[in-house]
């Protein structure tokens, strides 16, 4: 699941879903999750944002895998920076077809793939970059995922994730008064209030090192209008402010990586 399942509401018919339910997150497929890297809105200048800042770890080649791949759409985007074998995998049928959509889209060959983030169907050391968006705040026990991407991780291969958690940012304003009194996003999702330096420590505690967590994302409401204008019109600005103390009060979504 990508930074567009954690930004905004739910749709009202998954309230009547209990927390975890892989059917909580299955809905029809949003215009905003098809791969359109012309697309000047939010999502794309995220996942633009996320490749900046990946773009000088990632290996050469290899196999990439992104686990909870919602759309699938920053997993396509690695594939086009370098030549890797790309393996998607999520247990909500929607996002399955979005990915399957979206590698049709983008023309570059992989699988979609139904699987438990719990329970990766894959050996040991499998792939040279594990991935996840928005995926490990919808966990109360995030710890048992990033070991199980941790396991699937060749040595010296790239683990990122990024993390929506719940706490106040300016991208977010409107929901603050929801996350101060509600631990789920919506019937059935959870999202975490896991702060900043807690996220390291579980990558840590999972074997990998040179762990690096970055706030980002100080963006304009998504209430005000004009706001995805404003992005690509000043994104220097904007993109500057990741990783400094202002994100880490203003940002929405953490960028979390690390080696194995």
């Amino acid at each position: 699941m990508t930074a567009d399942h954690a930004a905004h509401p739910h749709e009202e018919h998954e309230s009547r879903y209990r927390e975890g339910d892989a059917a909580a997150w299955d809905r029809p497929l949003r215009d905003t999750e098809l791969y359109d890297p012309a697309r000047r809105d939010v999502y794309n200048f995220i996942d633009e944002t996320k490749v900046r800042y990946l773009r000088p770890m990632l290996p050469p080649a290899g196999n990439a895998i992104e686990v909870g791949a919602g759309s699938g759409r920053l997993l396509i985007r690695l594939g086009q920076e370098r030549p890797y074998r790309l393996v998607a995998l999520d247990y909500a049928p929607y996002s399955v077809r979005a990915v399957r959509e979206n590698l049709r889209r983008s023309a570059l060959p992989g699988d979609a793939l139904f699987g438990d983030a719990l329970a990766l169907p894959f050996a040991d050391a499998s792939f040279d970059v594990v991935l996840s968006g928005g995926l490990l705040e919808h966990f109360r026990e995030p710890g048992e995922v990033i070991r199980e991407m941790a396991r699937v991780l060749r040595p010296a291969g790239l683990f990122y994730a990024d993390i929506v958690p719940r706490k106040v940012s300016l991208y977010r304003w409107a929901e603050r008064t929801r996350m101060a009194h509600d631990e789920h996003l919506a019937k059935g999702i959870y999202e975490s209030d896991f702060p900043k330096r807690a996220w390291a420590r579980l990558a840590r505690e999972s074997g990998l090192r040179d762990v690096r967590i970055v706030s980002a994302g100080v963006y304009p409401p998504y209430t005000r209008p004009g706001f995805e204008q404003l992005l690509w019109r000043y994104p220097g600005f904007f993109r500057a402010l990741d990783g400094t103390p202002v994100a880490d009060v203003l940002g929405f979504f953490y960028m979390l990586t690390g080696r194995k």
